[in-house]
């Protein structure tokens, strides 16, 4: 499993700028988290798509910024916006598949709400299919204060769709959500595609990796058992960290027990 860093821990560095310090770095993967709107623009696109070429970096996902708009656009009855929010998307599908990345990641509803679940897993396989038409798999991710913050939102939906869904699976928003990422890697490992990484502590549930206590060689261990074949990527706060060297630290840190897990672990087979 590779390691990589979201151009989303540097923020609010600008995403090109984040990027060419982890190509300058020699991170082998990132997500790339699109800001605003003129970030999609030609200009832009062709200077990502430049620094990743260059560099020999891969982008794995993308992350819209848009994610606080997804219950308005995609779960209501309003059914226009809906609509629109499908081409609003297209656009970041686009984006994803000229840079690469194979993953768009989803927040989607937010959790204090009336709206029906099956609406939601409706809506949710209506914007799948269209990502999946573009080649880019949309990914349900496990986020506090949303429907998705629940473990059994998350198995029911699976259900529901038949397996027709997959997953970005966070701790940190486990945590928050007063989860165990174990039981959820446990619940939904075979059909995550791929990981949020973060460290903690008591009372503190984003903190760089290796500066924590979360046991990530029994997490990778778990997900492994599982058959995942992702990546994980570490994904921090502005505030959680003190220097950038913490956060490439952090890098490396999670990349050697991930050798050991999926690698060192098979020669032993």
């Amino acid at each position: 499993m590779e390691i990589g860093i979201s151009t989303a821990s540097l923020y609010p560095t600008l995403l090109e700028d984040a990027l060419e310090e982890l190509v300058r770095r020699q991170i082998p993967v990132v997500e790339l988290f699109v800001n605003t709107f003129s970030e999609l623009s030609v200009p832009c696109t062709e200077k990502i798509r430049s620094l990743l070429d260059r560099g020999g970096t891969r982008a794995v996902s993308v992350h819209p910024f848009t994610s606080a708009l997804e219950s308005s656009l995609f779960f209501t009855s309003y059914s226009r916006r809906f609509e629109d929010g499908v081409e609003l998307y297209r656009r970041y599908f686009d984006y994803a598949a000229q840079m690469g990345a194979g993953i768009l990641v989803f927040h989607g509803n937010h959790r204090n709400t009336s709206r029906p679940p099956q609406r939601y897993y409706e809506r949710f396989a209506r914007l799948r299919q269209v990502a999946k038409e573009m080649g880019i798999i949309l990914a349900q991710e496990n986020v506090y204060a949303h429907c998705s913050q629940d473990l059994s939102f998350l198995v029911e939906m699976r259900r529901y769709l038949r397996d027709e869904v997959e997953f970005v699976l966070d701790n940190k928003q486990a945590l928050r959500s007063e989860q165990d990422p174990m039981e959820m890697a446990n619940a939904l490992g075979d059909r995550v595609v791929q990981l949020h990484l973060s460290d903690s502590a008591p009372g503190l549930d984003c903190l760089p990796p290796r500066e924590g206590k979360f046991d990530f060689q029994k997490y990778f261990s778990l997900l492994k058992e599982k058959g995942y074949h992702g990546t994980g990527i570490v994904e921090l706060y502005q505030n959680s960290y003190q220097s950038t060297q913490q956060l490439f630290e952090s890098q490396v840190y999670l990349q050697q027990i991930a050798n050991q897990v999926f690698f060192e672990e098979n020669k032993q087979i």
